[in-house]
């Protein structure tokens, strides 16, 4: 599930549409963000010259770095704190800074708030009044073994720990902002726990996202939209504000503290292929506002980049067939799920035409498919007309799905052929070493047993009825998770892992709960660090300011 979604203005942006799916954890999130402008006379400026919206960094003096200011400035506003987006988590974050009084201003770049939090389904919680009342009784310890197991203990436990004892905390603080829930607490589907509270509707955009703006208009906040931000404003080594471009022109924040709710970058193809993914055909499915800005912007400004150990919601999928559509993603008759793509009953192989993994790694989480074949030159997925009727093509939707993926070839990305040795010719692959892998595969299906990676006898299926048939995989890539260095604070931390004052990371940027794999498998937990993170960041701006 994906969470808050962005933020800043990006250089590269890509259209892209994204929904919160399994876990129902996809909190979508902030779409806001404020873009560079100049310092007038009296305001803290900027002496280096950083790269706008970011990919290069400056210094101002005294080694602290920002961004480059804009020549003018239309608008001038003096806060305490800056709050970057307004989705899941920025609302949150909000809605907790008026709680506590704190002079604070909310942009976002979209002309409503919300972003994709209105996809999301639920959100997690462990032994909240909710479940105590349904007799559902969760050991706390549990949880967190399990979500580190998952992730081969790379997270630091203390995390996940934070966000369990706070989750119950978390249910009632919302319902007492007017956040309604369904009363329905399960496992979504199959989940390893019943920590998924579903919202009002099954919908965030009425349960969670309707009430957030009518409390957001309570408590008075101000909240400027159409705004995009696009550079810090740092000063001794602290942040002092940010620019960004809006409807009253090149406007500066003069702030003491900002908080980024800009929601990862799963929305950026060029910053996807920065974590080591191949974007070649890639269908973004995720929101177009998370752009990688507020990562961008840490990064300029000293923040620890976590890149290469962020987690990411992606599936396989085939260039051929449309794209995933968020709405409906589960019941697409091709490219769903569990659709051809995503593995089981098929044989996937690299570009040296070796097998690599078994085929059904869904069953265990539905993101682990693409991690083994990612550093591979490419994938391949062969299966044959007897595998497609049985598993694929169950209704003619699906088998005109297919015939138009056929004919119209995508990216030269699905053929046809009667023998193994021509599917090898279409894709310019050894076609003695194709044939060779394909035999043994179904010497291995006769036999009923995967002797070489264990995969589940009933979807071990020879692939030897023609015509069969072979496709490239590419990737639906839904959301990024991580990226930004953060503390249990929510504080940016840079390369020394220390602190930058002044500076906060929430939703999807500062996740630190996954590394390199999204563990999907515990309901509602990334919308669960939506709401705790921004809550988090806003107590600890609070003890900022004042300290």
């Amino acid at each position: 599930m994906a969470e808050d979604n962005t933020g800043l203005t990006s250089a590269a942006k890509r259209t892209v549409s994204r929904r919160s799916f399994l876990t129902g954890a996809c909190a979508a999130g902030a779409l806001a963000a404020v873009g560079g402008l100049t310092a007038c006379a009296g305001t803290p400026q900027n002496d280096g010259q950083g790269t706008e919206g970011g990919s290069g960094s400056g210094t101002n003096g005294d080694g602290a770095a920002g961004n480059a200011a804009p020549s003018s400035i239309d608008k001038t506003y003096d806060t305490d704190l800056l709050i970057v987006g307004a989705g899941g988590s920025g609302l949150a974050c909000a809605v907790q800074a008026a709680l506590n009084n704190m002079n604070f201003i909310v942009v976002d770049r979209n002309s409503q708030v919300g972003g994709n939090a209105s996809f999301v389904e639920g959100m997690f919680a462990v032994n909240s009044s909710l479940q105590r009342e349904q007799g559902i009784d969760i050991k706390p310890a549990d949880v967190i073994e399990a979500e580190l197991t998952r992730g081969q203990h790379r997270q630091n436990g203390d995390y996940w720990l934070d966000l369990v004892n706070n989750s119950a905390d978390n249910i009632s603080w919302c319902q007492e902002q007017g956040v309604q829930y369904s009363g329905t607490v399960d496992d979504y589907y199959g989940g390893l726990f019943p920590t998924f509270h579903w919202f009002k509707e099954g919908k965030a955009a009425v349960g969670y996202v309707e009430p957030m703006k009518n409390r957001l208009d309570e408590l008075g906040v101000e909240l400027h939209l159409n705004t995009t931000v696009n550079g810090l404003i740092m000063q001794d080594k602290k942040v002092a504000g940010a620019y960004a471009d809006g409807d009253e022109g090149t406007v500066q924040y003069n702030a003491k503290a900002v908080v980024f709710a800009t929601g990862g970058f799963g929305g950026n193809a060029e910053v996807i292929a920065e974590q080591g993914w191949d974007t070649d055909g890639v269908h973004i499915v995720g929101s177009p506002n998370a752009a990688g800005d507020g990562y961008r912007l840490a990064m300029d400004n000293g923040g620890k980049n976590m890149m290469a150990g962020s987690a990411q919601s992606i599936l396989y999928a085939i260039q051929a067939f449309p794209a995933i559509d968020f709405h409906d993603a589960a019941e697409n008759p091709i490219n769903g799920y569990f659709g051809i793509a995503a593995g089981g009953p098929v044989l996937w192989v690299n570009e040296a035409c070796e097998r690599y993994s078994r085929e059904n790694l869904t069953a265990d989480n539905l993101v682990l498919q693409c991690i083994p074949g990612k550093d591979n030159k490419a994938n391949y997925v062969l299966f044959d007309q007897a595998i497609f009727d049985q598993f694929f093509g169950k209704d003619d939707d699906a088998k005109k799905m297919f015939q138009d993926g056929l004919a119209s070839n995508d990216g030269n990305s699905l053929f046809q052929a009667d023998t193994v040795e021509d599917l090898a010719g279409k894709f310019d692959l050894d076609a003695d070493a194709l044939k060779a892998t394909v035999d043994h595969y179904n010497e291995l299906c006769k036999a009923g047993a995967d002797t070489d990676f264990g995969k589940a006898a009933d979807l071990m299926v020879p692939v030897e009825t023609a015509p069969l048939y072979m496709a490239k995989l590419s990737y639906s890539y839904f959301f990024s998770v991580g990226g930004i260095a953060t503390d249990k604070k929510r504080r940016v931390l840079d390369g020394d892992m220390n602190p930058i004052e002044g500076l906060y990371a929430i939703g999807n940027d500062g996740n630190m709960l996954y590394r390199n794999v999204y563990t999907i498998n515990m309901p509602g937990t990334a919308f669960g660090n939506q709401v705790n993170s921004g809550r988090e960041a806003a107590n600890a701006a609070m003890e900022y300011v004042q300290g």
